[in-house]
């Protein structure tokens, strides 16, 4: 007994020098941990994640720290051999529960580096697949999607990642295009230069680039054009121009001798071939 009271005594005395600097570990470790929690948290929060991945991030980062930190405590106890011995028992634990898990780990980690790359912002309208809608979030498992008619899709994150994601509110610009289509004995120059003033002076329409028509073929005596325009959707609706391009073709036509029925009759013809 008292030979193993004398051990705990030399073993105290000798972790007594290295206990300072434990002190400024565990200091230094706690000030490191608390400023890279709210580093990490300001980050994420730049790109839009919701709160709650924003909070889980800022805790593994700072959690990280702690635990590097406990590392070069248990060095300075000369206990590194035990310490590595239980991470290496906590790596084997944490490969099973990641195989139990993989799923969910994978969401999340798509989720994540879909923050981190940022294809879209919360609020962008995107089609993905066959889904297209408004970015209202992105969870730890799913991207949500609201769709025009107002439905909500959630598509899980890894999808998401590993599918072509196509942006359609990113740039300002966009192109429409109308299809047209002109019975014969119409002259196709008379038509390109009604629609062309026409649909240049209305309010939306882009003036660079300048609208355009294009004959696209045949469909037996008819004739197939296309009319392309670019809106400004950041500051106009899209819809609503692209209404005020289709009656702007039909006042501009009519002088010509083309009206409403003719045009239907001629994509009903088309469309019927």
């Amino acid at each position: 007994m008292g030979a193993t009271l004398n051990n705990w005594i030399e073993n105290i005395v000798s972790l007594l020098p290295s206990l300072p600097i434990v002190a400024i570990i565990i200091f230094v470790t706690w000030i490191i941990a608390r400023r890279t929690q709210r580093l990490v948290q300001r980050l994420a929060a730049r790109t839009q994640a919701p709160p709650g991945i924003v909070e889980l991030l800022g805790r593994l980062a700072r959690f990280g720290i702690i635990a590097l930190g406990a590392l070069l405590v248990l060095d300075q106890l000369g206990w590194s051999q035990a310490a590595l011995s239980f991470l290496a028992g906590l790596g084997i634990m944490g490969i099973a529960i990641g195989f139990a898990l993989q799923d969910i780990v994978k969401q999340f980690l798509a989720g994540v580096l879909l923050l981190m790359i940022r294809p879209f912002n919360i609020g962008d309208r995107v089609r993905i697949g066959l889904f297209e809608g408004q970015v209202i979030q992105v969870q730890l498992r799913a991207t949500v999607l609201k769709t025009a008619n107002g439905d909500e899709v959630l598509i899980p994150n890894a999808d998401v990642y590993t599918t072509a994601i196509v942006n359609v509110s990113r740039y300002k610009m966009r192109r429409q295009s109308i299809p047209l289509y002109l019975p014969s004995g119409i002259a196709p120059q008379q038509a390109h230069a009604a629609i062309s003033y026409a649909i240049s002076t209305l309010p939306g329409v882009a003036d660079d680039p300048a609208p355009a028509i294009v004959a696209t073929g045949f469909q037996g005596k008819i004739i197939k054009f296309e009319v392309r325009f670019w809106i400004d959707e950041s500051s106009n609706s899209a819809d609503a121009v692209k209404t005020a391009v289709i009656a702007a073709i039909q006042k501009a036509l009519e002088p010509l001798g083309v009206d409403q029925e003719q045009l239907s009759s001629g994509a009903a013809e088309t469309g019927s071939s």
